[in-house]
């Protein structure tokens, strides 16, 4: 007797059980996701210099995690896992970089759009906001993508692969069909405000959880005050209610 383990060979495939397996057999899902994560990390400790964890203390340690009693999903996995999955703010696989954007809109007209860039770590590397005048959100969060140009500073080309999240649906399928070519010949304006990304190998758009946009959220917020912008040399400036927020969602990555 032991316990059901289920082999994969395809990612759809994978997805598509875990999800079924979710409602009849909740349990395996976790073992399994967060066997996958601990191993994962194993490996990536190891590629640091770090020692490899025995099998006995992985064991120990997968188990010991996979049934939290606040929260049935795994809260220490990381970007890869599906959408549905999340509803906190993770940080980007090793060597990603993950920019994070939203706009807020007053009934007035009066706007802000806002946006932070982490690394792998959870590190803040640059929060920004710009106030603007509009009406239409949609608009506003397009707008917010297109304006992280400004902020991409040469040293963040280190960084081969970037992860941009959203928590408009609307705009991030918007902005992943006008990156088809074949089949969006007419939104290619779109795509020519993005050729900056070319820099990067890889660049994917993800639509998340409010949850899971929150400094991005505040920062679009206080932009509709004044434009503002911090990085390195002027994190003691940030505003406390951001500094609440990234430090909450920093606590479960230390």
């Amino acid at each position: 007797m032991g316990i059901y383990v289920p082999v994969f060979y395809s990612l759809e495939g994978c997805l598509c059980e875990l999800k079924r397996l979710s409602i009849t057999a909740p349990n395996v899902v976790r073992l399994y996701c967060n066997s996958v994560y601990v191993n994962w990390k194993n490996r990536n400790e190891v590629a640091h210099g770090k020692n490899a964890k025995s099998v006995s203390v992985s064991a120990a340690k997968i188990i010991s995690t996979a049934f939290p009693i606040s929260n049935p999903l795994i809260a220490s996995w990381g970007a890869n896992l599906p959408r549905e999955f999340q509803n906190i703010w993770h940080p980007p696989p090793p060597g990603w970089m993950k920019i994070n954007v939203d706009a807020a809109l007053l009934t007035s007209y009066n706007a802000g759009i806002g946006g932070c860039f982490r690394d792998d770590k959870g590190r803040l590397l640059i929060v920004f906001g710009e106030k603007r005048l509009h009406w239409d959100i949609a608009t506003l969060e397009l707008d917010a993508v297109m304006t992280i140009r400004k902020f991409i500073q040469p040293w963040m080309l280190e960084y081969k692969e970037i992860i941009l999240e959203g928590d408009n649906l609307n705009v991030i399928r918007f902005i992943q069909n006008s990156l088809n070519k074949a089949k969006w010949q007419s939104f290619n304006r779109v795509e020519e405000n993005l050729l900056f990304l070319a820099e990067f190998n890889k660049v994917l758009f993800i639509h998340v959880h409010r949850n899971c946009n929150r400094v991005a959220d505040m920062s679009a917020t206080l932009a509709l005050e004044n434009n503002f912008f911090f990085d390195s040399s002027s994190f003691d400036c940030i505003p406390p209610l951001t500094t609440s927020i990234l430090k909450k969602e920093c606590e479960p990555l230390l």
